[in-house]
């Protein structure tokens, strides 16, 4: 790294929020992301510490990049902000007891060492710790600058429960929660409340120790943190892949730094290192996540490598994303029926197929696509039913598959089934073995079972669309007529075949849909009782038809529905011809 700064020292993180007077997270960073049980454990380990008299408490590396002018801007943090932004809460939270306690002067000089300086004509102080531009609004507004406890709670309404803005404000809950416990902790004396929090801000300013490493450059930073990895510092794959991607793009790191914070933000809520993992599977075949990242550093190596690959993974976040959002604008040319199937494999889990669909995008026409698709959730049914649930040789086929359609080797829908066929034998092509283990199945999971149920029942109607088949659960759910919690009413049945609860209770054949408002006067009651009042009167015709061929309920009756049932399943989930 030649003429660049690299300075590491020991700080108290305290020490660092005042000595370096602003901080800054970038916008490309990720947003405030610790839970209250993150933010619960940092406050609990610390007062901890100084409670044992440690001489001091580590809470690990800070990185940060000098500011150009170093006398007027503000430094960046490249990594440390969670611990640094949960700390200043920390001091915020000192500053509203000592406020409220009416030691004025202590809560002002709280607020001036750690959390925010006033300026000249200015009503609101700036910030020592300015956060990322989707959380820098609720920090000042709430952190910054003075916010009592209802505020606070009211400004949770404002936020959806999985927004970083709300993880944030729930953070400052806990830490002003926590402090006030603490202060209560040193008896009913406000003198000595207060002093117990005078002593928890001289431990966090000087005894909560980070070794806080200053570069110039963020490319600096992200050559250590290669360097740190290989040395075992536990880095997620998202991180190792931006530092490298950063560390090589050069004078074109503001570009690829605003692609990567477009990415981020396609990606939203979900984990971003399967992202990377389906990314990568799609276009190169199989890699197992432990070796990602090395497989990365040799494709992408140069400055033109990472930035043509930082506008590929805006694109491909963005279809990422779509695969469990049937509704997305990737989707818009689409028919229906592929958007439907969508829906489905998102139901039964479309982990394994993400790459194939992913790398078919481009590949496959619009009426290609929707054949895809079909062919897929066929063969997830027959996977899930025939190989129960074990995705090992799903995903090395899935990720062959997917290479050969990015390299042009597969076009067709046929030929992935085919393939998929080929190399899974028996556990998606058999017929008669998943008839044979149609009628033995299982499924705990409510929302699978009710789409298998909905989809036999429109094979039963002779097909087309039917209202009352709904994915809403406020219209119609999952019954078990042997009931999962068996009452009295069940006890001849029980006694009979002790087993028949624990064996039973989940077979598809003890399952059925029944409009919500009679599911829920139908729990528990016995089969001749709701046979007659309820499933008589469904509009579902596989549950109508339960009073008519049945007069009694237990594993026989089960067993003779569920063979029914999987004659249904090979009509409903046929093998595909043609495509």
């Amino acid at each position: 790294m030649a003429g660049s700064y690299l300075n590491a020292n020991t700080y108290g993180i305290g020490a660092i929020i005042e000595q370096r007077g602003q901080l800054e997270v970038p916008d490309h960073q990720r947003d405030f992301t610790w839970s209250k049980e993150d933010v619960t454990t940092f406050i609990e380990d610390v007062l901890n510490a100084m409670n044992s008299r440690a001489d001091d408490y580590f809470v690990g590396l800070i990185v940060l990049v000098q500011p150009t002018n170093i006398d007027s801007g503000a430094w960046q943090i490249l990594d440390g902000q969670q611990r640094i932004a949960t700390t200043t809460m920390v001091f915020a939270s000192i500053r509203e007891w000592l406020h409220g306690a009416g030691k004025e002067k202590d809560a002002s000089k709280t607020q001036s060492d750690f959390i925010g300086m006033s300026e000249y004509g200015e009503t609101d102080d700036l910030p020592r710790l300015t956060l990322n531009i989707n959380n820098r609004t609720a920090f000042q507004t709430h952190v910054v600058n003075r916010s009592n406890d209802d505020t606070l709670v009211a400004a949770l309404d404002h936020f959806g429960k999985k927004s970083s803005d709300r993880r944030l404000i729930e953070a400052a809950i806990v830490c002003r929660r926590m402090v006030r416990d603490y202060a209560l902790s040193a008896g009913g004396n406000p003198d000595k409340q207060a002093g117990e929090l005078y002593r928890l801000a001289k431990y966090l300013k000087n005894r909560v120790k980070a070794v806080c490493m200053d570069v110039s450059t963020s490319a600096d930073a992200y050559i250590i943190f290669e360097s740190l990895n290989d040395r075992g510092l536990d880095l997620s794959i998202l991180d190792l892949v931006k530092n490298h991607t950063y560390g090589r793009s050069g004078r074109k790191l503001p570009l690829v730094q605003a692609n990567w914070a477009s990415m981020v933000a396609n990606i939203g809520d979900r984990e971003a290192d399967d992202f990377l993992k389906v990314f990568w599977t799609s276009q190169y075949g199989r890699v197992q996540r432990g070796a990602l990242f090395q497989k990365w550093k040799l494709k992408y190596r140069t400055q033109a490598d990472v930035t043509s690959l930082s506008r590929k993974l805006v694109v491909s976040a963005e279809r990422f994303s779509a695969l469990d959002a049937p509704d997305a604008d990737v989707w818009s040319e689409n028919s229906n029926e592929c958007r439907s199937y969508l829906k489905s494999l998102r139901i039964l889990g479309n982990r394994q197929v993400r790459p194939i669909i992913m790398a078919a995008i481009d590949a496959f026409s619009e009426d290609r696509m929707e054949k895809l698709l079909h062919h897929l959730l066929i063969a997830i049914v027959r996977y899930q039913t025939i190989g129960k649930g074990r995705t090992g040789a799903l995903e090395i086929t899935c990720a062959k598959i997917a290479h050969a359609i990015h390299d042009k080797k597969i076009k067709s829908p046929l030929r992935v089934w085919n393939e998929l066929k080929s190399a899974l034998r028996g556990s998606v092509a058999d017929d008669q073995q998943f008839r044979e283990e149609f009628e033995r199945f299982s499924e705990s999971n409510s929302s699978r079972a009710r789409y298998l149920l909905r989809e036999l029942e429109r094979t039963h109607i002779g097909g087309g669309e039917a209202f009352i088949l709904t994915e809403s659960t406020k219209v119609l759910n999952l019954e078990h007529i042997l009931p999962k919690k068996p009452g009295i009413s069940w006890s001849d049945v029980k006694k009979a075949d002790p087993d028949v609860e624990k064996e039973c209770v989940h077979r598809i054949g003890n399952l059925c849909l029944l409009e919500t408002k009679m599911n829920r006067n139908a729990k528990g009651k016995a089969f001749s009782l709701k046979a007659e009042k309820y499933y008589d009167v469904s509009e579902i015709t596989l549950t109508n038809s339960l009073s008519e061929h049945y007069t009694e309920w237990n594993r026989d009756t089960i067993s003779e529905r569920q063979t029914y049932l999987s004659e249904l399943a090979l009509e409903t989930w046929p093998q595909p011809e043609g495509g």
